[in-house]
């Protein structure tokens, strides 16, 4: 298969690589149709993560097509359109029974003091190959793998591999929530009878934080950013 392989400080090079194959029972398969470019994907490029090795293929925002799975993977089947989440989590751990996935102890890094693995992103979280390839090995497809509608474009589902839950994540951190029964939002900060959301930096992080801040209800929202192409679509959106 074809695959985005690491050489290097800023050496990416395109190549044919081994296909994955099935290593655990609670393994999948999954032939990839899209991924996305994470931001964080710059650190590895630009050589600021350590532990990434010769030879490591990159990317953690994929989905695609289920080709196989293992002996105990019984949500998924050949034929299954999914997303992949970043995470590499067992679901039963204690940490996962808290909904705390990232620190899964499944999976989790002691020799590095991390949590969960992560898809393509070093040694240090697991040295899992990523998904900016044609195949993808996905470990704990029992689990992880989000099932979504046959129909559709990918552009429609991408995002929930890691920049929805991501946004969503900070939004909730915030603790600005939408009224519940007809009472005040819970916290933020007030500005006469307004609550107001103030989102650093109009990535694909924050303006997806600007949609799931209005989802909830926040009257104003203040995008900050010094690139003015950013500024043009948040701007509208959050004043709309």
């Amino acid at each position: 298969m074809k695959a985005v392989v690491y050489h290097g400080k800023e050496d990416l090079h395109v190549e044919s690589v081994n296909d994955p194959q099935i290593q655990a029972p609670t393994d999948a398969i999954v032939r990839l149709t899209s991924t996305a470019i994470c931001g964080s994907d710059l650190h590895l490029y630009s050589g600021r993560v350590i532990t990434l090795e010769e030879g490591d293929i990159i990317g953690h925002e994929p989905m695609g097509i289920v080709e196989e799975v293992g002996a105990d993977v019984k949500n998924l089947k050949p034929g299954d359109r999914v997303v992949i989440p970043f995470n590499v989590s067992c679901g039963h751990c204690f940490y996962c029974d808290q909904q705390l996935y990232s620190q899964c102890e499944t999976t989790q890094n002691v020799d590095w003091g991390k949590g969960a693995s992560l898809l393509g992103y070093s040694h240090m979280y697991g040295g899992v190959p990523g998904g900016q390839a044609e195949y993808l090995r996905v470990p704990h497809a029992d689990f992880g793998p989000i099932k979504v509608p046959d129909s559709g474009p990918d552009e429609q589902f991408l995002l929930l591999s890691d920049v929805l839950p991501t946004a969503w994540q900070a939004v909730e951190y915030a603790d600005v929530k939408r009224p519940v029964n007809g009472g005040s939002i819970s916290r933020g900060t007030e500005l006469g009878d307004e609550r107001v959301l103030a989102v650093y930096g109009l990535g694909p992080i924050g303006q997806a934080c600007i949609r799931i801040a209005k989802h909830h209800g926040v009257e104003r929202i203040i995008g900050v950013d010094r690139v003015p192409e950013r500024l043009e679509w948040p701007s509208a959106m959050a004043h709309r």
